[in-house]
């Protein structure tokens, strides 16, 4: 704990290893953490799973990658500026314009996370 959660679409392994490093070190800078125990999940998108604004698939106007940050609360300057830190990330890993990048954290109490089937609070 903390993971993140990328859905993205038509990304290159070199993309993810790049957001993924990227990602890391923004979220362990924020939050004054350590890489080891950060993990990155990436599920991808394609076209046809994808609508926005009333439009699916090759007629939406724009893909919008989303992240999901599932970690233990934190100060709202923490996550404005792990957010700001992982788009920047992801706008040099994906090259996408970052108004398209949509971080949302959705906060876990300890006790609310198992390791190994044992609460970590």
């Amino acid at each position: 704990m903390p993971f993140i959660e990328v859905i993205d679409q038509d990304a290159t392994e070199e993309m993810r290893e790049l957001a993924t490093s990227g990602m890391t070190e923004a979220l362990c800078d924020a939050f004054k953490i350590k890489p080891e125990i950060v993990t990155c999940y990436y599920f991808s998108a394609p076209n046809y799973s994808y609508g926005h604004a009333s439009k699916f698939g090759r007629n939406a106007e724009n893909f919008r990658m989303f992240i999901k940050v599932h970690a233990f609360p934190r100060p709202q300057a923490s996550k404005n500026e792990a957010a700001r830190t992982m788009t920047e990330a992801v706008e040099r890993a994906y090259g996408i314009d970052p108004k398209h990048i949509i971080v949302y954290f959705c906060d876990r109490e300890p006790s609310d996370a198992f390791h190994a089937g044992l609460p970590s609070a």
